[in-house]
C-alpha cells in the first residue's frame, strides 16, 4: 500500500534534470503479517522545487529581492515487528540541483546573486492501530545541498569616448558623460545530478505492524543584493557598494529535484549495546 501526498507542482525545471511528472509508482512490495522486509520505489521524477528571481538598480541606490519554493511527498510500506525487534531503514534518491546567478552592470555598479537548493529526509513509523509515530536516528537528513555565491563589481565596456581636448595641460575625461559604456555581465550556472544514500535505524519499537513513511522534501531559495554592503555583512558575503553612477542588475535561479528513490525496510536483532548515540572523536 503506497500514498503520496505532494505540494505545489512546479512545471518549470532544467532539462537536465529531468521535467517534474506525476509519480508513479510499481513493483511495489508489500510486507504481510510475517515478513521481515519491505521496499518501495519511485522510477520517475517526484518532486521539484523552483525559485527565480530578478531585480536593478541605478544611481547608486540599493535594492535586494528574494524568492523561495519547496515541495514535500512521502512513501510508505508496511512492516510487522516481532518483540526484540528493530528496523533497518535504508533509503536511496536520485537528486537534481540547478543554481544559477548573474551579475550585469557599469560605471561601477556591483551586486551578489545567490541560490540555494536542497534535499532532505526523515524517517518515522506509525502503528496501523493508532498512536504516535516515532521518528528514525538519526533524525532529519540532508541528502544533497548547494549555495552558489556570485559577486562582481562592474565598470562596463567602453565602447568610444568623444571630448574636447586642450593641447596644452591636464585633460579629465568623465567616462559616464562623454563615452559610451555598455553593460558588463557575469554569469555562472552549475548543474549536477548524483545518488545518495542514509542509513535509519530504529531500535526499541513495541511488538505490532508499522507504517514506515518515509517523508521527501525539496527546498530552492534566490536571492540577489544591489549596492548594499549591510547585506553583504549579514550573510558573511564580500562587501561590495555601487559607485553614485553606478547601473546594476542580478538574477538567480535555484531549482531541486528528486528523481527515482528506493525505501528498504528490514527487521534485525541488534546486539546488546550495539546502537548508540555517541559523538566522533578526534
Amino acid at each position: 500500500m503506497i500514498f503520496i501526498s505532494k505540494g505545489t507542482h512546479m512545471k518549470s525545471v532544467v532539462s537536465a534534470l529531468g521535467a517534474a511528472v506525476p509519480i508513479i509508482f510499481s513493483n511495489v512490495a508489500v510486507a504481510g503479517p510475517s515478513a521481515k522486509f519491505a521496499a518501495t520505489y519511485t522510477d520517475t521524477p517526484s518532486l521539484s522545487a523552483r525559485a527565480f528571481v530578478s531585480c536593478s538598480t541605478t544611481d547608486g541606490a540599493t535594492d535586494s529581492c528574494s524568492a523561495s519554493s519547496s515541495d514535500t511527498g512521502h512513501t510508505l510500506a508496511m512492516i510487522k515487528v516481532p518483540q526484540d525487534k528493530e528496523l533497518l531503514v535504508g533509503v536511496s534518491a536520485e537528486i537534481g540541483l540547478s543554481t544559477f546567478g548573474a551579475v550585469k552592470g557599469k560605471n561601477g555598479g556591483s551586486g551578489t546573486a545567490v541560490a540555494d537548493a536542497e534535499a532532505t529526509v526523515t524517517i518515522h513509523a506509525c502503528p496501523v492501530d493508532g498512536g504516535d509515530c516515532t521518528e528514525a536516528a538519526p533524525g532529519g537528513v540532508t541528502l544533497s545541498k548547494r549555495v552558489q555565491e556570485l559577486s562582481a563589481k562592474l565598470g562596463g565596456v567602453i565602447e568610444e569616448c568623444t571630448f574636447t581636448a586642450e593641447l596644452e595641460g591636464d585633460t579629465t575625461v568623465d567616462i559616464s558623460e562623454d563615452c559610451t559604456v555598455n553593460d558588463e555581465e557575469v554569469a555562472l550556472l552549475l548543474s549536477t545530478v548524483a545518488a545518495n544514500h542514509f542509513n535509519f535505524v530504529l531500535p526499541n519499537l513495541p511488538q505490532g505492524e508499522y507504517e514506515i513513511k518515509a517523508t521527501f522534501s525539496t527546498a530552492a531559495d534566490a536571492d540577489v543584493y544591489l549596492c548594499d554592503p549591510q547585506a553583504y555583512a549579514n550573510g558573511d558575503y564580500t562587501t561590495l557598494d555601487c559607485d553614485e553612477s553606478g547601473e546594476v542588475a542580478g538574477a538567480a535561479e535555484a531549482i531541486s529535484v528528486i528523481n527515482k528513490s528506493m525505501v528498504t525496510v528490514q527487521t534485525v536483532r541488534a546486539a546488546k549495546g550495539g546502537i548508540i548515540d555517541s559523538e566522533i572523536i578526534d
